[in-house]
């Protein structure tokens, strides 16, 4: 309420209240966020900004930080998503502070810190489909004088299937993963402190399955025809299944398999009474493997297997000051990465060995310096300055090759580039009164350009945006009601987007585009039991300029607006931005009492809507999500003495199927629309154990 952004701070017991247990959960809390995935592939929009591109190679448009270090790769944002101490998601472009590839927002996972005292938990959750997760931690001093504490962690999650391939006859979007972390922290002084953390993921099953929406209206899926090649023999006709939680495919079981470790390391230094030292030292080794049914059919014509796998390291140095006029902060970030990518896409119908392959390797080396101070000018009025200098190197090579069985078809990839950018930050805060505060804001934010790995796509320019913003926060009613509002405007430049050619799915610019809206938050503790809380979001997005070839009419004449223009095709501008609904609301109500016969009781609702959601530039219905509203509710009763709880809680508990994604396949296949499934009713009890 106290910092001049728009920004949603989540405590672990407000995550475990909200049913907060992935990103995709933030919408009933936060305004203007949505999460989605393709093949376990996070995509985060924060205000309709975020990663529509599934590229290997593609940047996300929202950074997220676990415990202050950057996560590159999409795929793996949500690893580290266990005992966590807090949430914080902060809406519109962080050009300074955060940089990196958060032209939508940034969110940083905050995970729990060592205690002095022993002390730990044990939660165990039994649900339908047969769900089974635990997680627990232990925590305490590791010497007798307390300067070295530790605590483990970990989280275990078994799921049955949401659907079964009623053709390979296994469960689909099925659950087997675990993860570990170990956190040790060295209180040297008083005012030097250490910590370092090291964690392990592994899944093992089939989730992040795609699912069948059919054909493109006006087609027929291709596998469902079958065919006939005299270099292969006949492909008897597959069989589909649609718009269900259920599939039919020619892929056998494990189509997700998936590794990540990191290390991260921190330390503060307080150098003085005003002066500190911060040191923020990440690596990360990641890889994943996923198997897509890409025709919709059993047929096997389009089984599309995704290998993936980076290392990063990154190094943040932050010298801070405060007194009680200056709150400043210089800084300076090293990036690297390198990126191995290989799909390969076996066309079964042209015959043996026949197939379409991307094969290619990416390095990054990002470096920035940045600075930002606040200064208060009086007590009520402050004013704040930032900037950061960014410059991203990318070097990509490999080979692309076309569906074919010659290896002398192979198109080699060598190229490289490097992008600069310059990204500031003017801003005024006022305290109207001691409890409402005003501000504005001018932000610079940057995306940095890239190469689609493996593929023959020409270097993608990166992406910018003028970001323009008021908004107030205010208490009122003695502090029983919170009020927040934010009004904004972007200004974007060669937004990074998709567009199918050919077989192929490429990342291109839309060469402008503009995003305007409103949201508005509350929370109000009506009576010392009952809370109310509630949240919308209104934008208007829309494409200024920006003309692309639609592959379901390759032919069409260019509109007059895209004659001059690569490619010619339609004229998109006015067409919404994909990820972006004109709407998005949530409301939760809460009831917390004690009872007569000792320990507490804490029962929630929450509701969301939204507006359609377009997944595809072109605004078609077909490729889109129609508005939806969803319930979750839990009731909740923890003893006197703290020591256990029982919580009985359910999710989309009216069952309404919805989708995170869907993605246009190629002409060949019939057009086929392949689905991420957003999951059905789930529900379940959770027992808890506290020292």
């Amino acid at each position: 309420m106290e910092t001049p952004l728009s920004l949603t701070a989540l405590d672990s017991s407000a995550l475990a209240d909200r049913q907060v247990a992935a990103l995709e959960d933030l919408a009933t809390v936060s305004p203007g966020i949505r999460s989605g995935s393709q093949n376990g592939v996070n995509r985060l929009f924060i205000r309709g900004i975020g990663l529509s591109s599934f590229a290997s190679g593609a940047d996300p448009s929202s950074a997220f930080y676990a415990d202050g270090v950057y996560v590159g790769r999409p795929g793996f944002q949500l690893t580290s998503f266990f005992d966590v101490d807090r949430l914080e998601v902060v809406r519109g472009p962080q050009g300074t502070l955060y940089g990196r590839n958060a032209t939508g927002g940034a969110v940083n996972l905050i995970t729990r810190s060592p205690t002095e005292e022993v002390s730990g938990y044990l939660d165990t959750t039994l649900g339908n489909y047969d769900l089974h997760q635990t997680q627990g931690a232990l925590s305490g001093k590791l010497n007798s004088s307390g300067t070295l504490l530790g605590r483990v962690a970990f989280n275990t999650l078994n799921r049955g299937g949401y659907g079964e391939d009623i053709a390979q006859h296994h469960a689909v979007n099925d659950a087997n993963s675990k993860s570990f972390r170990g956190t040790l922290e060295y209180k040297a002084s008083e005012n030097v402190n250490f910590k370092l953390i090291g964690e392990h993921h592994e899944e093992n099953d089939n989730n992040y399955f795609t699912v069948s929406s059919g054909a493109y209206p006006g087609y027929t899926l291709a596998g469902t025809q079958g065919s006939s090649n005299p270099a292969n023999g006949s492909i008897p006709a597959g069989i589909e299944v649609s718009n269900g939680q259920d599939a039919a495919t020619a892929l056998p079981g494990d189509t997700n398999i998936r590794r990540a470790s990191a290390v991260t390391g921190l330390a503060t230094i307080q150098l003085d009474d005003n002066l500190s030292l911060s040191s923020i030292t990440g690596w990360r080794d990641t890889d994943r493997h996923n198997a897509s049914n890409s025709d919709n059919t059993s047929a096997g014509l389009g089984n599309t297997y995704y290998n993936e796998s980076a290392e990063q390291f990154s190094q943040e140095l932050q010298l801070g000051y405060n007194d009680d006029r200056w709150d400043a902060v210089l800084g300076l970030y090293y990036y690297h990465e390198k990126l191995s990518n290989y799909v390969l896409v076996p066309f079964v119908q042209f015959g043996p060995d026949f197939e379409y392959i991307q094969s290619g390797t990416m390095k990054i080396d990002a470096y920035a310096a940045f600075g930002q101070a606040t200064y208060s000018v009086r007590p009520d009025l402050r004013v704040t300055v930032g900037a950061r200098y960014n410059s991203e190197k990318k070097d990509t090579e490999g080979y692309f090759r076309p569906p074919s069985n010659d290896p002398a078809s192979n198109i080699p990839i060598d190229d490289g580039k490097t992008w600069k950018a310059f990204t500031p930050k003017f801003g005024v805060e006022y305290d109207i009164a001691e409890d409402t505060l005003t501000y504005a804001s001018v932000t610079r934010g940057f995306k940095s350009g890239t190469f689609n790995v493996g593929q023959a796509n020409p270097a993608i320019d990166p992406e910018k945006i003028w970001a323009y913003e008021v908004g107030f926060k205010s208490r009122l009613f003695d502090r029983r009601v919170e009020l927040t509002g934010a009004a904004f405007y972007y200004d974007y430049t060669d937004l990074q987007v998709n567009k199918i050619i050919g077989l192929q799915t490429l990342t291109t610019n839309a060469a402008a585009a503009k995003n305007m809206g409103v949201e508005l938050a509350t929370t109000a503790r009506l009576t010392r039991e009952l809370t109310f809380d509630a949240n919308i979001t209104y934008l208007k997005t829309e494409f200024k300029d920006f003309c692309s070839v639609s592959p379901l009419t390759p032919n069409d004449p260019a509109d007059a607006a895209c004659v001059n223009e690569d490619g010619g095709g339609r004229d998109l501008s006015g067409n919404q931005l994909p990820g972006a609904p004109e709407w998005a609301g949530g409301a939760g109500l809460e009831y917390a009492f004690a009872v007569s016969a000792g320990g507490f009781v804490k029962a929630r609702v929450d509701s969301v809507f939204t507006s359609r959601v377009h997944f595809s530039e072109f605004n078609d219905n077909a490729l889109s999500q129609a508005s939806f509203g969803k319930v979750n509710a839990s009731v909740r009763y923890e003893s006197e003495d703290e020591k256990w709880s029982i919580a009985v809680w359910g999710k989309n508990i009216t069952d309404e199927q919805t989708y995170g994604n869907k993605t246009l396949g190629v002409g060949l296949w019939g057009y086929p629309i392949y689905s991420a499934i957003d999951p059905p009713a789930t529900y379940g009890v959770t027992f808890g154990l506290r020292l």
